[in-house]
């Protein structure tokens, strides 16, 4: 069947729909109710003015949309006349609806911050060219959020070669439905990155996309960040974005939107909570020390892109995050330097860098996600060099298993990215051999907070990984 039938079809379908399709009695189109919550979760984290739906129907995610948002514009753009007449006679305000083609829109380059379209992917005949229109008209840094069926491959191959053939003998109009790298390639093609790609319950898939912004050089890249702290980035942004999250972290939520890449193999369960887990420990050591020393000299060693100083800042400290200098660099496209908290080069071996720092303050040194990079020998270094710079100190670190380490490429995140694990110890009494000005103050898994927030972590808290999981240690010198 050639691409004009299928639209012809399609026509006949919702022509007849229109004056049903509100009714709540509208068969299998209710279940088109279905995809608005997802979407308004993605627009209530948009900045947008105006709104491109494509095949909005009789428009009822735009009424929806101009209650949530009475003060945004929308446009509703449907292939079937009539739909377009029922819509248009609702009078919705900031809101037109217009006859149209998904795949030829009828708009000016650089016109819509936001496109939406639900349900109605799997009847366009060529969507290459609707990816390819949509980064036309959408403006740079706007955002498609797509919703529509997917399946696995086995049940997908029976909706595209027999449930979809068998609806067209009666005038529907669908052509096909897609995997998710097929989705993924109609984006690359178009030059959209996808941010969301995933498929959901329901034989649902949820894809969020965005054009990159003309002044891309300018901003933050996805190869300027390390993969493992894009593991990072993409957990802390993700629990950010729950609805009762356990940590918040809007920095890193942020850095992720402006990527626009799709982080879904970053966020592995396993990971997810251990990181969340490690968050609240470091947050809460962090505290301790500080209540205690409440005009300490802070050191987030190894800082990459976090921001403990947000968390934990009491209006007193004094706070320096310290990497390399290409990551520094890299950070200060992300952050500025704050009152009492700032940036500076340096190197965890060598010590040249604390000169710079006061010397009169007890000094809290942190290191989270850093040590299980370094070998045994880079360790030492590590310690000695704190002990020689600081008369005094504290440091809160992060201590990995060997477990961990000889079987880094089954971890669930970091087997995704290039990094392998260098050294773990199964106590920190092997850093005070290390270094023996260091006595361990404390040492707690991180398996005694994963195991209060879901079953499947405490299954895996209490037998897996009780005696792997990494660990959280404070040492004093």
């Amino acid at each position: 069947m050639d691409n004009a039938r299928y639209k012809e079809l399609s026509i006949k379908e919702f022509t007849k729909a229109a004056d049903v399709y509100d009714s709540g009695h509208a068969g299998i189109y209710e279940m088109c109710k279905d995809d608005y919550p997802p979407i308004l979760d993605e627009l209530n984290k948009a900045d947008f003015e105006n709104l491109l739906d494509v095949g909005c129907g009789t428009g009822p995610m735009i009424e929806l949309l101009a209650s949530e948002f009475p003060s945004r514009h929308y446009t509703g753009l449907d292939l079937t006349p009539r739909m377009i007449e029922v819509a248009s006679a609702k009078d919705i305000e900031n809101a037109c609806f217009v006859v149209g083609d998904a795949e030829d829109l009828p708009f000016d380059d650089a016109s819509f911050d936001v496109i939406i379209c639900a349900n109605s992917f799997h009847h366009y005949p060529n969507p290459q060219a609707f990816f390819n229109e949509v980064a036309r008209v959408l403006r740079p840094d706007g955002k498609l959020v797509l919703r529509d069926y997917t399946a696995p491959a086995p049940i997908l191959w029976l909706m595209n070669h027999t449930e979809m053939p068998l609806a067209n003998l009666v005038g529907h109009g669908d052509v096909r439905a897609y995997t998710t790298g097929e989705v993924r390639a109609f984006c690359t093609a178009s030059g959209l990155v996808p941010v969301t790609l995933e498929a959901q319950k329901k034989f649902r898939l949820h894809l969020v996309a965005r054009k990159p912004a003309s002044s891309e050089g300018e901003r933050l890249q996805f190869g300027d960040i390390q993969e493992t702290a894009l593991v990072t980035l993409a957990i802390r942004a993700s629990e950010t974005a729950r609805s009762n999250p356990r940590i918040r972290d809007e920095k890193a939520s942020e850095i992720i939107d402006s990527l626009g890449v799709d982080i879904s193999k970053y966020d592995p369960f396993l990971s997810h909570e251990g990181v969340v887990a490690r968050t609240i420990m470091f947050a809460d050591a962090l505290r301790a020390l500080i209540e205690r020393y409440p005009n300490a000299v802070c050191i987030n060693l190894g800082c990459g892109f976090d921001d403990k100083f947000t968390q934990v800042d009491n209006g007193r400290i004094e706070w320096f995050d310290v990497d390399l200098p290409d990551q520094i660099a890299v950070r200060r496209k992300v952050f500025e330097d704050r009152p009492r908290c700032t940036m500076l080069e340096g190197d965890a071996l060598e010590g040249a860098w604390t000169e710079q720092l006061p010397k009169d303050r007890p000094v809290i040194v942190t290191m989270e996600g850093v040590l299980e990079y370094f070998t045994k020998e880079q360790t030492a270094t590590c310690l000695h060099m704190l002990c020689d710079s600081f008369e005094h100190g504290w440091l809160v670190a992060e201590m990995n298993s060997m477990f961990m380490v000889r079987h880094s490429r089954q971890h669930d995140a970091i087997k995704n990215t290039n990094a392998t694990f260098k050294w773990g110890t199964d106590s920190g009494e092997e850093f005070v051999e290390l270094e023996p000005r260091l006595q361990l103050i404390s040492e707690e898994s991180y398996n005694v907070e994963m195991r209060k927030h879901t079953l499947r972590g405490k299954l895996f808290a209490t037998t897996f990984g009780k005696n792997v999981n990494n660990r959280l240690a404070v040492f004093a010198w």
